[in-house]
């Protein structure tokens, strides 16, 4: 693992749509779509248009080819892009909806096609 390296697990390159809400100290501050850039098993990169605060949550409904899974989580970088979209490191928490197992069955299969 790279010495600069934060991540407890491997993240893989991984293109799921999301739908997200945006929420600041409770208040509901934004919604929109994204996309994943790359994912772990707690953690995503996502891109939106939208700028986030740091001391933000985000519910995403991350949309793969057959499930749905709606989660919980916080953000714990953003930046903007050199295409001018922002993208945010997600820390993913909690499960709302749907099967984390799903999930990261479908990591795993990711990852041994193409790591990053």
């Amino acid at each position: 693992m790279n010495v600069e390296e934060h991540r407890a697990e491997p993240r893989v390159k991984a293109a799921y749509q999301i739908l997200y809400e945006c929420f600041l100290r409770d208040a509901k501050v934004g919604e929109g779509a994204a996309h994943t850039v790359n994912l772990s098993e707690h953690g995503a990169l996502i891109e939106m248009a939208q700028e986030v605060d740091l001391d933000a949550s985000l519910i995403l409904w991350i949309m793969a080819p057959f499930y749905t899974l709606l989660v919980k989580g916080n953000v714990v970088h953003a930046r903007r892009g050199a295409n001018g979209l922002f993208h945010v490191g997600v820390k993913l928490t909690d499960v709302i909806e749907g099967n984390w197992q799903v999930l990261k069955k479908d990591i795993e299969s990711h990852a041994v096609e193409t790591p990053v």
